[in-house]
Order: structure tokens, then sequence, then C-alpha cells
């Protein structure tokens, strides 16, 4: 079951919604461990794959769940790692750095509606310097956050 957290920031004014959704989990087989190197294209448990297998382990690729979630980019196994783009069904994004299935590292948020928030993640949640934009790309806030709470305004 997918949780969906609402948060709103009012700044300036403005107010900035964001969806920070889990990411649905990879289903895997002790089939790849079978399979030889290479690119394959598959579907296991209602989830689409065109992803790289090394050794028999996801390397990176594309993935698409039933519920109309993606994912494009780097895996460690059943766990998104290194840069990737994940979006929801409601087409609400995120494009950066994973580690061990969380965000964790650059990225930006990407709201249905066209806002962002853009900067540092630490374990899925907003950490360090970071900036706030409304759908037309003006920043409304800046300055950093930790575990998703603004500290400091530039």
């Amino acid at each position: 079951m997918k949780k969906i957290l609402l948060i709103t920031l009012i700044s300036f004014g403005f107010a900035f919604n964001v969806q920070s959704q889990e990411f649905n989990n990879i289903p895997t087989s002790p089939d790849f461990e079978l399979l030889a190197d290479g690119w394959y294209k598959f579907q296991l448990e209602g989830t689409l794959f065109d992803v790289e297998l090394k050794a028999g382990k996801l390397v990176k690729g594309n993935i698409t769940w039933f519920d109309g979630s993606s994912y494009s980019g780097n895996l460690s196994g059943t766990q998104l790692s290194g840069k990737g783009t994940y979006v929801w069904p409601d087409k609400s994004r995120y494009e950066g750095a994973f580690k061990k299935h969380q965000r964790h590292g650059k990225g930006s948020l990407i709201a249905a509606d066209g806002t962002k928030w853009s900067g540092k993640w630490k374990a899925n949640k907003k950490n360090g310097k970071g900036k706030i934009f409304d759908v037309h790309g003006q920043v409304l806030e800046e300055g950093v956050w930790e575990s998703d709470q603004l500290i400091a305004d530039k």
C-alpha cells in the first residue's frame, strides 16, 4: 500500500504543495541469477522491466509498475541507486540521486503543477541547501533544510 504525505510550505504568500510519496518496491526472482549478463524485457508481478542484468542483479534500466509509476536510471539489485528519475501516477517526479531506495544527494522534486523543490537530500528528506520554485521558475524560498524543516533562510 502506497503512503502519501502532503506537505504545504507557505512562503511569500504562495503555497507550495509537494506529494512526497514512497517508491514502489522492485519485484525480484531467483531466476535472475540464471540469466547471462545483458538487457532483458519482461513482466514480473504486474511490473514491466526493460533492464540490464549483471551477475544476476539489476544494474540499470526502465521499470513501470501496474499503478503507472515508473523509474528510469541506475539500480543496485532491487533498490534505486545512483542517478535516476521516478515518476508517480499523478505525474509528479523526482530527478536526481538515490541511495538504498531513497532520495539521497542532489535532486529535484517537481510537483504535478510544476512547482519544484531542488537541493540536497538525505534519507528521503530535504537536508542541506535548497530552493523552492514556483511554476514559472521564480525562486520563492532559499535556505538550508534539516530533516524536511527549513532551519535557515538565505
